[in-house]
Order: structure tokens, then C-alpha cells, then sequence
């Protein structure tokens, strides 16, 4: 058996009166092989799962928020407790089977987000290819999920502040959860803090969770063929033959 832990400098728990600093090893890989011979050939690198929202009641269940919702959506599935602050986010550290996760909602605000990733990222040694960055895109259709290895900040000021605080690096995945455009002449901003019609709900909690068993076929098995069939009937999903 081959582990290695993870030793946070300091995190923070909740508690009544006050945080409390906690120094604990959290974030272990282990790997067990079947001889001496390859027992480092298993690679269990940890994956950073990050949400993009805005903290605070009033956000939400809006549009905006839907990244924070599906780490909720994955923190539940896999038994992860939302419970420690770090490096202003709120984090939970688990596994999807064998394999170790930190699951991430940056408390500073949507414009902000990456003061957090950038942060988790170097203090947990998180390669690029394993920073999964879930949140709302205006450009697909509402309730439609794209899963990419990479890719721009487009209009979106949560995934252009990541990538600021990542050298201005690109090739990171990207889990975006379609949420459609404004209706008419209605406000960009005033869109995004509206919450959803009870049918454009129905549609964001399907794909919740189906993006979760995306996130959880990623995580086990890479950008395999399983993503690029996801990936095609979430395009065609709610085309009508």
C-alpha cells in the first residue's frame, strides 16, 4: 500500500461560538497494487471540482448560482460534508470511489472566483488537467450540459477571473450548464439573479443530475468515449424528431 497525505496549513471548521483551526492531515491518496514491481504505476491524483455562484441566501436558486448547486448535487451523492473554509472557499474533501476529491464554492463572489481556485490548486498540487470548473452558460439552451477539456472565458467573469489567476492557462475542463439568453430587451445582470420558471427548474434538476454522473465518469475514466456520448445527447436532448 503506497499513501500519501495532504497537510493543509490551516482550515477552518465551523463551529457555535468560532472557527477553529484544525492542522489534521485531510486529503489522503493511497493505491495498492498487485506486486512491488508496479505499485507506482496507479495514479490517483486528486481532482479540484469547483462550482461558480454567489454566496449569501439571496442568490440562491438563481441562474447564476446553478455551479454551486451541482457541487451540492455531488457533495450529497458521494457522501462529501460541506463543512471547512480554505483559501475563501467553502470545501469538502471525499472520494468518487477510489478516486480523491476536493469539491470547492468560492465565498468571495462570482468575480472573484478565482482568488480561491488559484489558491487550492498550488496548496493541494492540482494539475491543470484535473481543476474541473462547473457554471452557467447563457449560450446553451436552458437545462443543456457541455463537458470540455478546455476552453475560453468567453463573456463569463467567474471562468475569466479562474483563468487570470491560473497564468491566463486555458487547458483546464469545464462542465457548463446551459441556462439560455434574456428573453426580449431584459437586463443581462437582472437575468442572471432571476430565479427559474417551475419548467426551466424541472429541467436545471435533471440535468443536475445527470452532470453529476457525467462528473463522476469523468473523474474515473478521463475525456473517455462515455464524455463525447454525453456531450452529444446533451445537444440533441430536447430536439424533437
Amino acid at each position: 500500500m503506497f499513501c500519501s497525505a495532504y497537510t493543509p496549513s490551516c482550515i477552518y471548521h465551523f463551529h457555535v461560538n468560532k472557527p477553529v483551526c484544525c492542522r489534521k492531515p485531510r486529503f489522503r491518496v493511497c493505491s495498492s497494487t498487485s506486486s512491488e514491481s508496479d505499485r507506482f504505476k496507479v495514479e490517483y491524483t486528486p481532482w479540484l471540482i469547483v462550482g461558480l455562484g454567489n454566496p449569501g441566501n439571496k442568490y440562491q436558486g438563481t441562474r447564476h448560482n446553478v455551479g454551486f448547486e451541482m457541487i451540492d448535487k455531488l457533495a450529497r451523492k458521494e457522501g462529501v460534508l460541506m463543512n471547512t473554509i480554505q483559501s475563501k472557499a467553502l470545501i469538502g474533501i471525499g472520494a468518487i470511489e477510489e478516486v480523491p476529491i476536493l469539491l470547492a464554492k468560492p465565498q468571495t463572489y462570482m468575480n472573484f472566483s478565482g482568488e480561491s481556485v488559484g489558491s487550492l490548486a498550488a496548496h493541494y498540487q492540482v494539475p491543470l488537467r484535473h481543476i474541473l470548473l462547473i457554471y452557467d452558460e447563457m449560450a446553451l439552451p436552458n437545462g443543456v450540459l457541455r463537458l470540455q477539456p478546455k476552453g475560453g472565458q468567453g463573456y463569463h467573469n467567474g471562468v475569466k477571473s479562474v483563468m487570470g489567476n491560473l497564468d491566463g492557462r486555458r487547458n483546464f475542463p469545464r462542465l457548463s450548464i446551459g441556462i439560455g439568453h434574456p428573453p426580449g430587451n431584459m437586463d443581462m445582470k437582472a437575468f442572471l439573479l432571476q430565479k427559474f420558471s417551475p419548467s426551466e427548474r424541472k429541467q436545471i434538476d435533471e440535468a443536475l443530475e445527470q452532470g453529476s454522473e457525467a462528473v463522476k465518469t469523468l473523474v474515473l475514466s478521463g475525456f473517455s468515449g462515455g464524455i463525447s456520448r454525453f456531450n452529444l445527447v446533451q445537444k440533441y436532448k430536447f430536439h424533437k424528431v
